[in-house]
């Protein structure tokens, strides 16, 4: 009877991690709802929570070992299905619903973004054995989020989509936020802050106050130390 229960438990717990990776896909949903009502702060907020999901699951998915208790769910396929549709579609429905670009190029770089995104989900090696990814991860909804906390320039956004696309298909590392061996906990540290930073730039202190620019700066910053660890790492790939 005790057996029975224990098996029923880690069942049951390996199954619950697999309804936190759907959670996933529900945030993506309110964020499309958020979208259409154009109200973008909400819509990075869904898509922040959605963002912690992910980096989160395979955690737990290790834990209570899914792949022995819950084989009948493929976790890799589950999260690139729920990771396709934050990444990539609702970076693009952003796009062609806010703007960000030119309307005379708009419709190449969505063709763009879509075509090197089914690339990248469909490449087996795209993730490296020091869990570094391999050429630009199709993190598009972060892009997305630059161009509208940056308010950048039209055309600096088309660049910067030119550029992401033609990484996608080079020899360069991208740094994951948790998984990678080499100094880790700096990895950590760099996108928590990037994350807390985001956070109160979006939701908490108004513009053009003192806090505000600390934020900003403080989002600054931890963007530029996971652009060094990708750089560093794909220079010194053999450390």
């Amino acid at each position: 009877m005790y057996a029975i229960t224990k098996i029923n438990i880690d069942v049951i717990k390996a199954y619950s991690v697999h309804l936190f990776t759907t959670m996933g896909i529900v945030c993506g949903i309110f964020a499309v709802k958020a979208l259409y009502e154009k109200n973008l702060d909400i819509v990075f907020l869904w898509l922040g929570i959605a963002l912690l999901i992910d980096g989160t699951d395979g955690f737990f998915a290790r834990k209570y070992q899914v792949t022995k208790f819950a084989p009948r769910i493929n976790g890799v396929i589950l999260d690139a299905i729920v990771d396709f549709f934050n990444y990539v579609i609702l970076p693009v429905l952003i796009i062609l619903q806010i703007g960000f670009l030119p309307d005379r190029i708009e419709f190449l770089s969505v063709v763009l973004i879509l075509c090197a995104s089914c690339y990248t989900f469909a490449n087996i090696k795209q993730k490296a054995e020091d869990n570094y990814f391999n050429g630009f991860p199709a993190i598009w909804n972060v892009l997305v989020l630059d161009f509208y906390i940056l308010n950048s320039p039209e055309i600096i956004n088309f660049i910067a989509i030119i550029l992401c696309f033609a990484l996608t298909f080079m020899p360069i590392k991208f740094v994951h936020p948790l998984r990678v061996k080499s100094y880790r906990w700096l990895a950590i540290l760099s996108f928590s802050l990037w994350g807390i930073s985001t956070l109160f730039l979006l939701f908490v202190f108004d513009d053009k106050t003192l806090m505000y620019y600390i934020s900003y700066y403080a989002w600054i910053l931890s963007n530029i130390f996971i652009m060094l660890f990708s750089i560093i790492r794909t220079i010194y790939r053999k450390a």
